[in-house]
């Protein structure tokens, strides 16, 4: 299965409706019945989501292993090899220094999602990248400080007293951003207008979820949909789609099973822990990669 650039385009208008009616039901409960997206509530949506939507869409690394490294004799087990041996290593990393694997992490989140995101609109100005991919990094911490660095205690079993953050400098922030989307790629002025009162306004869990599942992770399908150096006409998606997505939802099982069974961990540090700690550990690999 390969998209054609006009099947590209069109999904890519039903994936910003879907982001957008998203958006809106979250927004509307908010305001409404605020109640009915609980803490918990948000803990089982980030899990569902991003085990089924997010975590799935570096396995498409695979596919550009397979581009690169076919020629190369056992190249699937090479590959393996070092991929899982570059997630264990930033793993230790964790293990030996949280802080420092959440800065890093932080830094190659802001990279890796200000490179796709450019790529996909192909402006590949690095204050754009840089502008683009700080958004779902910097501004949930500036707006939403309480909130992100409760998440960030859960992560480092440690608490950090932040900052109290002075409102000009979210306000200059907010200003660079929009002046440099004005600037370089003003098409996307609309689209950002969205993230950026998601970021700001709604709970960073679901403000997480809209951006990484619903906007980066199905972006990144299409992307590779209609990639020609990893499909072809003839391509099956459908073996590689459930092959991938099984062994996702195992792998999920297994680890909350683990750490809240074995571990003892709380549902809320058990999914924040999983779901950042993984995503974190994979994204290593994934960005050197791709």
């Amino acid at each position: 299965m390969l998209l054609s650039q006009s099947q590209l385009e069109t999904y890519k208008k039903y994936q910003l409706i879907l982001l957008v009616n998203l958006s809106v039901i979250v927004w509307v409960l908010l305001i409404l019945s605020p109640e009915l997206l609980s803490l918990n509530v948000q803990l089982l949506l980030l899990l569902v989501t991003v085990t089924i939507i997010g975590i799935p869409h570096g396995y498409f690394d695979f596919l550009v292993a397979k581009k690169l490294f076919s020629y190369s004799q056992n190249w699937l087990m090479k590959f393996i090899f070092v991929y899982l041996l570059m997630s264990f290593l930033y793993l230790y990393v964790w293990f030996l220094s949280p802080l420092l694997a959440l800065l890093l992490f932080l830094l190659m989140a802001l990279y890796h999602f200000g490179i796709e995101e450019t790529q996909d609109i192909g402006i590949n100005r690095m204050s754009l990248v840089i502008s683009l991919g700080s958004l779902p990094v910097i501004a949930p911490i500036l707006f939403q400080s309480e909130e992100v660095f409760y998440l960030f205690n859960i992560l480092l079993n440690e608490e950090i007293i932040y900052p109290e953050i002075p409102s000009q400098f979210k306000y200059i922030y907010l200003i660079i951003l929009i002046v440099i989307i004005s600037i370089q790629c003003v098409r996307i002025l609309p689209l950002y207008f969205l993230l950026i009162a998601n970021f700001i306004f709604i709970p960073p869990l679901l403000s997480f979820i809209l951006y990484f599942c619903f906007h980066h992770s199905i972006r990144h399908y299409l992307q590779s949909f209609s990639d020609s150096n990893l499909f072809t006409e003839k391509s099956s998606v459908k073996n590689f789609v459930i092959f991938f997505l099984t062994l996702t939802i195992f792998f999920s099982i297994g680890s909350i099973y683990l750490m809240s069974e074995i571990l003892l961990f709380t549902l809320e540090q058990t999914v924040i822990k999983y779901i950042f700690i993984t995503l974190a550990c994979l994204t290593f690999p994934h960005l050197i990669l791709n």
